[in-house]
C-alpha cells in the first residue's frame, strides 16, 4: 500500500527538488499543489521532505476540518516546532501582520534553505490566507520554499482560496502543480497478482491511490464504495481497537493517545493493533490519526448518532477538565455535542480571538453559533453577539447580511431606556444602508443617533457619531459639514481621551483638505498623521479603511502618483475584503484616465473575480464601469450594455458612485452622435453637482452638458481643465490635461483647437487606441479641407482582428480548443468567475451570443479556415 501514492509522482518530486534548488540560490518560491481528495499530495510531500531534509530546514503544519477553521493553523503548528525558531504565535495578540514579517525575516536571514508545507489549505482560515497572499508577494528574495497542498475538487465558485489563486496568478514567484490521477498501467503495475480486472478497478476508483489502497487492502471482494472498504478493514480490528478508531474518527485531523484512550475505554494494545499490518491509523507523534481524511470521515459517518453525539460529550468533557485553551476545538466538540451552554460560552471567546488574528470570517462563524443557540442567553447577550457579528461581516463585506443583524439590534435597543447604545446602534446601522445605496434611511438614521445622543454629553460613542456624521457629509460632498463635524468629534474625543477617535477625526480632516482643494499638503500631513494610531496599534481594518479613503480622496483630486502608491500598498497588506476591492476599482479608474487601458481592465477584472453574493454592490459597479468607459473610448462592442449594468448595479447610489459612469453613458452618445440625449442622462446628476462642493464631478458632468449645448458657460464650481476648455481655452486645458496625465482629455481639449492642434490629437487618439474620437477629429480635420491626415492604424497592425485584449484572445483560442470555463480558469491560473467575464465581453465585441458563433465569427474576421469545436 505504501508505493501506491508514488507510482507516477517521480517527475513531481523532481520539480519540488529544482525549485528548492532555485530557493536556495536565493529566489524563494511558493507553490499550490493540487490534486482531488485522495490523490497522494501528503505522500508526494513527505516523500519530498525526506529526501531533501539533509539539506534543508523542514517546518510543517496544516489547516483543520473543523466546524470552523482554528485561526492560523499551519502557522501555529509551525511555531510550536522548537527548530522553527520562531516565537509563540498563540500568545502573540500584537496582530498577524507583525508576527508574518517575523516568518518572513526567518526564512529570508538563513542560509540553510527552508521548507514550509501547509497542508490541506482548502480549509484555512481568512488570516492564514491573507498571510499566503502577504508571504506570495515577497518570498522572491528569499531561500525558502512554501508548498501548498489543496484539493482542487473542493473549491467551488467563491471559495475564498479561488480568490488567492486568482490574485496570485500573475506572480512570478507562484507556482502551480498538479497530482493527477494514475494511469491504467500505474492500476495494473499496483494490482499486480490479484484476481481483478486494472481496467474496472480504474473504473471504479478513477485512479485515486488512496481509494485503491482501500479497495484493494480488502482481499479479493472489489466493495461498492471506498466508506465499505475503510469499514471493512475496520472490522479486522478486535473490539478495542475499533473502539479506538470510532474515537479518533470524530478528531479532525488527530487525536491525542490519552484522549484516546480515555475516550474508548481501550488499552495501549489496542491502540497498538490500530497502526500494525492492517490497521487504519498512523501514529503522529503522541497522537492517532487516519491515513487519509476519507478514512477518517467514512469512519465518522458510520457511527450511530447516538454514540457519535456521546463521544463529542465526552471530548468536550475531557477539554474542558484540562483546561485547553484552543477554543475552536472546543466550539467545534460543543456544536457536535448539541451543548448550546457550552457552545455560547466558547464560541465568543473564539470569535474574538479569531478576530484578533484577522480571520474575520472565522469570527462572523463563531458568533453566528452562539446567536443560533439563543435559548442559552439573555436578550443583552444577543444583541451583543448580533452587534459583533454585524461588525465581522461589515468587514468581510457580507453587507445584507450585515444589515439584517443591525436592524434586529436597533429594534432591540427601541424597546429598552438606553439612549446610548440604540444611538450607536444607529450609527452602524447607517453604515449599512449607505452600503445599500438607501441614502433617505441612512441620514435619518445618523441624525437620529445624534439628537439621541448629544443630551448625554462628551462621551465616546458621540465622538464616533460626529465622526460618523463628518465621512458622510465627505462622501455627499458637503465641505463645510464635513469640517464642522470632523472637528467636533476631535474636540469631543479629546475631552474623554479617545485616541482612536481622535484619529479618525485627523484623517477625516485631512480628507477634506484634499478632496475640496484646500490645502493638499496640509490635508496629506493631517491624514497620515491620523493614520499612525492605527497603525502603531495594529487595528489593521481602521488602518487599511484610512489607506484606502486617502487613495480615494488623491484619486479624485487628480493627485495619481500619490493614490497609487497608496492604493497599491492596500492591496498588497489589507485583507480580502471592501477594501482591497475598492483599492481596486480606484486603482483601475486612475489607469482608464492615465490611458493606460489594458491595465485598467486587469484591476476591474479582478474585483469581478471577488465578488460573493450579498457584498456591497459598489465596488461592482464600479469595476463595470471603468470596463465600460475603456470599451467606449476603444470603440468596441458591448460597452454600453456594461455601462447599463454598472448604472443598475448603482441604482440609488450617490453623486459620487454614479458621475464617473454615467459620465461614460454621455461620451458614448456624444461620439454616436447622439447628444440630444445627453440632457436626459445627466439633468438630475448637474442638479446634485451643482448642489455639491465637488469641482471634478461639476466639471465633467458640466462638460458634456456644454457638449450637448444645455450650457454656454462653465459651472462656478467646476474644475479648472474642464472651466478652461468651456470658455473656449483649448490650448489651456490640454496643458493643464498634459500636467496632470489625462492623455485623451489632452486630446479632446486639443480637437477643439486649430488643425496643427488637431493633428497633434490625432496622433494622441490613434496611439492610445481611441478609434471613435480619432474618427471624430479626422472628420473635422476633412471638413477644414486638411488632406494630409495620417490614416491610422491599419487593421493587420492590430492586436487582434475583432479588437479582443491579449487575455480575450487566449481565452477564445481555448475555447475554440474545446475547454470549459473551469478549465480555461485552470490553464491561465485565474479565476472561473473572470473566465466568464472574459467570454461575456468576447460575444459582445463579436456580436454573438455563443461560443461557436463566436469561433466561426473570429475565422471569417481573420480570413483564416474556422476552428474545429
Amino acid at each position: 500500500m505504501g508505493r501506491a501514492p508514488l507510482l507516477e509522482r517521480k517527475h513531481l518530486i523532481r520539480e519540488l527538488r529544482d525549485r528548492l534548488a532555485v530557493a536556495g540560490r536565493g529566489s524563494g518560491t511558493l507553490i499550490f499543489l493540487a490534486g482531488e481528495a485522495g490523490a497522494g499530495k501528503t505522500a508526494v510531500v513527505d516523500e519530498f521532505a525526506a529526501q531533501v531534509g539533509g539539506r534543508a530546514t523542514v517546518l510543517s503544519g496544516a489547516c483543520d476540518p473543523l466546524t470552523t477553521p482554528r485561526p492560523l493553523s499551519p502557522l501555529l503548528d509551525i511555531a510550536d516546532n522548537p527548530t522553527s525558531g520562531l516565537p509563540d504565535l498563540a500568545r502573540d495578540l500584537s496582530g498577524p501582520t507583525a508576527w508574518f514579517g517575523v516568518l518572513l525575516d526567518r526564512l529570508k536571514g538563513t542560509i540553510r534553505p527552508t521548507v514550509v508545507v501547509m497542508e490541506d489549505v482548502h480549509w484555512a482560515d481568512d488570516a492564514t490566507l491573507d498571510f499566503l497572499r502577504y508571504i506570495g508577494r515577497r518570498i522572491g528574495d528569499s531561500n525558502a520554499l512554501v508548498l501548498c497542498t489543496y484539493r482542487d475538487d473542493e473549491l467551488v465558485r467563491y471559495h475564498p482560496l479561488q480568490v488567492l489563486l486568482g490574485d496570485l496568478a500573475t506572480s512570478r514567484t507562484t507556482v502551480h502543480l498538479a497530482v493527477e490521477p494514475l494511469s491504467v498501467a500505474a492500476v495494473s503495475d499496483l494490482s499486480a497478482g490479484r484476481e481483478v480486472d486494472p481496467e474496472y478497478l480504474h473504473r471504479l476508483t478513477g485512479g485515486n491511490p488512496f481509494f485503491l489502497t482501500e479497495v484493494l487492502a480488502t482481499g479479493d471482494d472489489v466493495p461498492r464504495s471506498v466508506q465499505e472498504a475503510v469499514l471493512a478493514q475496520v472490522s479486522r480490528l478486535g473490539d478495542g481497537a475499533r473502539r479506538v478508531v470510532d474515537a479518533v474518527s470524530i478528531a479532525p485531523r488527530q487525536l491525542e493517545v490519552g484522549y484516546a484512550l480515555e475516550l474508548s475505554g481501550a488499552n495501549v494494545e489496542d491502540a497498538d493493533e490500530t497502526t500494525g499490518s492492517g490497521g487504519v491509523l498512523v501514529g503522529a507523534g503522541e497522537a492517532l490519526r487516519f491515513r487519509h481524511e476519507l478514512a477518517r470521515a467514512a469512519v465518522a459517518e458510520s457511527l450511530p448518532i447516538a454514540r457519535r453525539l456521546l463521544l463529542h460529550r465526552r471530548m468536550l468533557d475531557l477539554l474542558t477538565k484540562d483546561g485547553a485553551h484552543d477554543l475552536a476545538r472546543l466550539a467545534h466538540h460543543a456544536v457536535l455535542a448539541e451543548a448550546g451552554e457550552q457552545v455560547v460560552q466558547y464560541a465568543p471567546e473564539a470569535a474574538r480571538g479569531a478576530a484578533s488574528k484577522g480571520a474575520h470570517r472565522e469570527a462572523a462563524s463563531f458568533y453566528q453559533m452562539a446567536i443560533d443557540r439563543q435559548d442559552y442567553l439573555d436578550e443583552a447577550s444577543i444583541a451583543e453577539f448580533r452587534t459583533a457579528l454585524a461588525d465581522e461581516l461589515f468587514i468581510i463585506d457580507e453587507n445584507e447580511a450585515a444589515l439584517r443583524q443591525r436592524e434586529l439590534v436597533v429594534d432591540h435597543y427601541r424597546t429598552k431606556d438606553d439612549p446610548a447604545r440604540l444611538g450607536w446602534a444607529l450609527i452602524a446601522l447607517a453604515r449599512s444602508y449607505w452600503l445599500a445605496n438607501r441614502h433617505s434611511e441612512h441620514r435619518t438614521a445618523i441624525a437620529r443617533a445624534l439628537q439621541l445622543l448629544r443630551p448625554l454629553g462628551p462621551t465616546a460613542k458621540l465622538g464616533q457619531a460626529y465622526y460618523e456624521a463628518g465621512f458622510w457629509s465627505l462622501l455627499y460632498r458637503r465641505h463645510r459639514a464635513t469640517v464642522d463635524r470632523g472637528s467636533e468629534a476631535l474636540d469631543v474625543a479629546r475631552q474623554v481621551g479617545e485616541d482612536a477617535v481622535a484619529a479618525k477625526a485627523t484623517v477625516l480632516l485631512g480628507l477634506a483638505e484634499i478632496l475640496f482643494g484646500t490645502d493638499l499638503e496640509r490635508g496629506l500631513e493631517l491624514a497620515r498623521e491620523g493614520l499612525r494610531h492605527p497603525t502603531e496599534l495594529g487595528d489593521r481594518v481602521a488602518a487599511h479603511r484610512g489607506m484606502v479613503h486617502l487613495g480615494w480622496a488623491l484619486t479624485e483630486a487628480r493627485r495619481y502618483a500619490l493614490a497609487a502608491a497608496q492604493l497599491k500598498q492596500v492591496v498588497e497588506v489589507a485583507d480580502f475584503d471592501f477594501n482591497v476591492d475598492l483599492a481596486r476599482t480606484l486603482l483601475a479608474r486612475i489607469a482608464f484616465e492615465q490611458g493606460r487601458w489594458d491595465d485598467a481592465i486587469e484591476h476591474a477584472e479582478q474585483v469581478l473575480a471577488s465578488v460573493t453574493p450579498g457584498r456591497s454592490p459598489l465596488p461592482l459597479s464600479a469595476a463595470h464601469a471603468v470596463l465600460g468607459r475603456v470599451a467606449v473610448r476603444r470603440g468596441d462592442h458591448g460597452g454600453g450594455p456594461v455601462l447599463a449594468v454598472a448604472d443598475e448595479l448603482a441604482d440609488g447610489a450617490s453623486l459620487v458612485d454614479r458621475y464617473f459612469l454615467v459620465s461614460g453613458l454621455a461620451e458614448l452618445a456624444w461620439l454616436e452622435g447622439r447628444t440630444d440625449q445627453i440632457p436626459d442622462l445627466l439633468e438630475s446628476l448637474y442638479e446634485d453637482a451643482l448642489a455639491a462642493d465637488s469641482a471634478w464631478a461639476c466639471g465633467e458632468i458640466g462638460y458634456w452638458m456644454w457638449r450637448a449645448g444645455v450650457i454656454e458657460q462653465p459651472p462656478e464650481s467646476a474644475a479648472e481643465p474642464y472651466a478652461r476648455q468651456m470658455r473656449g481655452d483649448w490650448a489651456g486645458s490640454a496643458a493643464a490635461w498634459r500636467t496632470i496625465g489625462c492623455p485623451y482629455e489632452e486630446a479632446l481639449a486639443l480637437a477643439d483647437g486649430d488643425s496643427a492642434a488637431q493633428l497633434a490629437a490625432v496622433e494622441i487618439l490613434d496611439n492610445l487606441g481611441a478609434r471613435p474620437a480619432a474618427a471624430l477629429v479626422r472628420a473635422r480635420l476633412r471638413d477644414k479641407g486638411v488632406t494630409a491626415i495620417p490614416r491610422g492604424p491599419q487593421a493587420a497592425a492590430r492586436a487582434h482582428p475583432a479588437g479582443l485584449t491579449v487575455r480575450q484572445a487566449e481565452v477564445l483560442a481555448l475555447m475554440a480548443d474545446g475547454l470549459s470555463n473551469d478549465e480555461i480558469a485552470g490553464r491561465l491560473f485565474i479565476a472561473s468567475k473572470t473566465v466568464e467575464h472574459h467570454v461575456s465581453a468576447i460575444f459582445a465585441k463579436l456580436g454573438v451570443t455563443n461560443r461557436a458563433q463566436a469561433i466561426v465569427k473570429v475565422g471569417e474576421l481573420s480570413g483564416s479556415p474556422t476552428p474545429q469545436t
